[in-house]
């Protein structure tokens, strides 16, 4: 038998005894009453003649069952109780393991940590708040934190923020705060209430350093600033290009091979690629290289510029970035906003962080129109004769060596002379002669020779 129903029995034990109590008493009244002897018919007879007897004689069963149910409620009552402790103990178990799992935690946090008791005044502080603000633990306990680490221009915003955190309110502000030296931290400030059964008994205060955090912040400002700088006043053209949608167009054809052959059979693919490059940002000496008026202007009217040459150029940018190149470099062919004709060495970068979406893509082009018309006219002086205009005797001998290698015969020649070129240049001077020449060569170059013919 358990515990439970050894109790249960002895309640219903003891109401057994004491309900004997009443049928004795009463037999006892009963024989003295009528002055008899105690014998079993004496007692029968009182017992079976008297109503009230019978109901007396029950009284043990009675008690014995009101008893045991007093004992069951017990019993209940006992062991609710003793879960009930159990909980309690339990619970304060539980209690005091977070309560050294947060002495650790707080310990052992790289954020500066300080408990508050709800004047403000410093309970307890970590390792990182004595490393941040140069403070030992023992000269704060008690101290108002405020005024300790609050500098004068900012104890107001300091106690503002202690009396929301006070109000139940977590609390998050970026600010400064003074160390014992009296030098300014740059810290990230959390308050947070700290409450047991909906009353407030604290504060828990963390600053976290966030120094280096503004160096870096303000050394990537300082070079945004130079960036700017330099793209709006380099004196080449810049622009910020975004590809994202280009590259959405082109993943819808296939892998990359598919794609490249589409590009290179399919020409209205690559306009429309051309029509779905963003324009983000263009510096001034792309406004000025293009005759623009304005930024909008040049970037409205991007398809004045494009020739059906751009298309090609064009089109193996794409091929390069579809192969996995973060650069790429092309003599390119536009023109201008007024209509001029421009040959441009342009080059193309994708940026770290942006080669899987070509979202960002800068390309810079320099203005290589007078070098190439310089090229093409240094071209046309080493094969032309600078007075006539037609084909020099280098180019005749090369010629002419040419056509003896190859297949073609018969091979014609025609030899002509100036007739009285002597007499002229003796009579009217060298200037009358050239004049001579550049007429004869005028007569020989004026569709009086087929096109691949070699005059000289």
């Amino acid at each position: 038998m358990d515990k439970k129903g050894r109790r249960i029995f002895s309640y219903a034990l003891y109401g057994f005894f004491l309900g004997l109590f009443f049928p004795i008493a009463a037999t006892a009244a009963e024989l003295l009453s009528l002055h008899a002897r105690l014998t079993w018919p004496v007692l029968r007879a009182i017992h079976l003649s008297l109503p009230l007897m019978l109901i007396i004689d029950v009284a043990p069963i009675v008690l014995s069952a009101s008893f045991a149910l007093i004992g069951i409620q017990s019993a209940r009552f006992l062991e609710t109780s003793s879960q009930l402790d159990e909980h309690l103990k339990t619970q304060a178990s539980n209690i005091e393991n977070e309560h050294y799992f947060l002495q650790a935690l707080i310990a052992s946090s790289s954020f500066a940590v300080v408990r508050l008791d709800t004047k403000h005044h410093v309970i307890t502080c970590n390792q990182a708040f004595e490393d941040l603000f140069g403070y030992q633990n023992d000269e704060i306990v008690g101290k108002h934190l405020d005024n300790l680490v609050a500098s004068d221009d900012l104890l107001v915003e300091a106690t503002q923020i202690s009396g929301n955190v006070s109000k139940g309110n977590i609390a998050r502000r970026i600010s400064q705060r003074k160390r014992k030296d009296g030098s300014l931290v740059d810290v990230e400030i959390v308050g947070i209430p700290v409450s047991v059964g909906g009353k407030n008994i604290g504060i828990l205060g963390l600053y976290h350093d966030i120094s280096d955090r503004k160096r870096v912040q303000q050394a990537l400002m300082e070079s945004e600033a130079r960036f700017k700088s330099l793209f709006n006043e380099s004196p080449i053209s810049l622009w910020e290009e975004d590809f994202s949608e280009v590259k959405r167009i082109l993943e819808k054809i296939g892998d990359k091979e598919q794609i490249i052959e589409e590009l290179n059979k399919d020409y209205t693919l690559v306009m429309e690629c051309t029509r779905a490059v963003k324009i983000l940002n263009i510096n001034q000496a792309t406004v000025d290289l293009y005759n623009a008026k304005s930024k909008d202007e040049l970037i409205q009217g991007l398809a004045e510029i494009l020739v059906i040459e751009s298309m090609e150029e064009f089109k193996q940018e794409l091929i390069a970035l579809l192969n996995g190149e973060t650069s790429y470099e092309c003599e390119i062919y536009q023109k201008k906003l007024t209509g001029e004709l421009i040959y441009g060495w342009l080059r193309l970068s994708v940026p770290p962080g942006y080669e899987d979406s070509w979202a960002r893509v800068q390309i810079s082009i320099v203005d290589i129109t007078d070098r190439k018309e310089a090229e093409e006219k240094l071209r046309f002086i080493s094969f032309h004769d600078a007075l006539t205009g037609l084909y020099n005797r280098d180019y005749f001998e090369e010629e002419i060596a040419r056509l003896e290698g190859g297949r073609q015969y018969p091979v014609s020649i025609i030899s002509c002379d100036l007739d009285g070129l002597k007499q002229i240049n003796d009579q009217f001077g060298h200037s009358a002669g050239d004049r001579a020449l550049k007429g004869a060569a005028k007569v020989l170059g004026l569709h009086t020779f087929r096109k691949e013919d070699v005059v000289a």
